[in-house]
Order: structure tokens, then sequence, then C-alpha cells
């Protein structure tokens, strides 16, 4: 319990550091991108203090829904310091809800590699950073898939209409954008750094957002049942053999 209450206290502190250094509190910043910007930060940071798994697979489902909704309560209290809290209840409810899908996923995915690192010789600690990593780098790269895939979508646009669209839904902020109302391709920055944002496209519908995460986190949550059971050191080839075994 010490170690799950210091990894949370960890992540609420370097959260509040990196929303405050990217003005996320600033009264200048819209609304639903303060929400976007908040959750979006919280959840990628969320992995990188994944406390690992637990000592049965019953028992890490359950602390992969707790880190989830411990860490999800944090963006919501963090997206509500802005001011205006009342204002952007239902746009932080809904980006809240979709962080939730999100981390379960990922922290499921962070499972199931921590697991498989395990079985292939890696201590506990090593095999619980590695796959934390791992899955960051990929939460990341999904992230900000309209920045470099766009340029390929825009050229494969032309004989497949739908390649932008598919890019755009591809990314989790796009996610958290849809559900807090946002238009994130034509915010500022994303304007000036996307080639998407002056094409045409379609963000992907929230229930068919909801409705993936759905499925890919109970696969993901379902994976460990079909592992392969550890060996235990004396059922390897080569154990010490019994008495009985000596002596028939």
């Amino acid at each position: 319990m010490s170690t799950l209450a210091g990894r949370f206290a960890g992540l609420v502190a370097t959260a509040l550091l990196l929303v405050a250094a990217l003005g996320a509190l600033s009264d200048d910043l819209q609304g639903s991108a303060r929400v976007v910007l908040v959750t979006a930060v919280v959840g990628a940071l969320a992995p990188l203090f994944w406390p690992g798994r637990a000592a049965t697979t019953r028992s890490t489902t359950m602390r992969i829904a707790g880190w989830s909704l411990a860490t999800t309560a944090l963006a919501a209290g963090l997206a509500a310091l802005g001011g205006n809290a009342a204002l952007l209840a239902p746009r932080i409810a809904g980006a809240c809800l979709v962080l939730f899908l999100v981390l379960v996923a990922a922290h499921a995915l962070t499972a199931v590699l921590e697991a498989l690192l395990r079985r292939r010789g890696a201590g506990p600690d090593r095999a619980r950073e590695i796959s934390a990593w791992l899955t960051t780098a990929a939460l990341a790269a999904l992230a900000a898939a309209p920045l470099w895939l766009g340029p390929a979508a825009e050229v494969a646009s032309q004989a497949r209409p739908r390649a932008v669209d598919a890019v755009v839904a591809v990314s989790p902020l796009t996610h958290l954008a849809v559900a807090s109302g946002n238009d994130l391709l034509r915010n500022q920055w994303f304007y000036q750094h996307s080639n998407l944002s002056g094409l045409r496209f379609d963000y992907p519908r929230l229930g068919a957002v909801l409705a993936c995460y759905v499925v890919l986190a109970a696969a993901l949550l379902a994976i460990p049942a079909f592992l392969p059971t550890r060996t235990e050191p004396s059922d390897r080839a080569g154990r010490t053999p019994t008495p009985l075994e000596q002596h028939p």
C-alpha cells in the first residue's frame, strides 16, 4: 500500500508541475482546450508511475481499475482548477470517461507486457519499468499520429478518401478532444504544425470511440487467462528426483 501511495503522490506532483508549466491553468486558455491538455498530460504520465502487477490476475485487474480511476479523478480535479468548473463540468465528465477507458486499456497492456517480460526472466522492477515505457511510447506515437502520419494521409487521400479520417481517428488525443467538444486540429498550434488542419475530414463519433475502447480493454484484460502458466523450478527438466523416484 505504501508503494501505491508513494507512486500516486509522485504522479500528482509531476502532473501539477507539468500542467502549470504548460499554462493549462491560465484563464486565457479556452476551456475545452484546457480539458484536453490536462487529461492528455495525466494520461501520458499515468503508465510511468504504474505500481506493477499484483500477486494474482484478479488482483491485477482490480489494481488496473483502481489506478485508472484514481488517475482519472486526479485529471478531473486538475481540469476544474482553472475556473468555470460548473460550465466545464459536462466537458470534463466526457473527457474523463474517455480517459478512464484509455487508461484501463493502457495499463492492461502494461500488465501483459510485464507478465511476458517476467516469463523471459526479467526481474519485477525491470519488467515494470520496461513495460511502462513501452506503453507510454505507444500512447505518444498514437496521440501524435495526425502530425507524423499527416503527410502520408494527404498523399493517400487521393486514392483513399477516408485515409485522413483514419489518421485523425486513431489518436487518443482526438478522442479526448471529441469528448470535450474541442476542435483539436483547428487549434492554433495544430493549425501551424499539422497539414491535416487545412484538409477536409470528420472526427470519429463519441459512441464509436467508447465502444472500441471497451472492446480493446476487455480483450487486453482477458489475455493473461490464455498465457501459459509460469513453470516452477521443481517442474522444469532436470529437476532433482524425489527419494521414491530414485529408488522405485
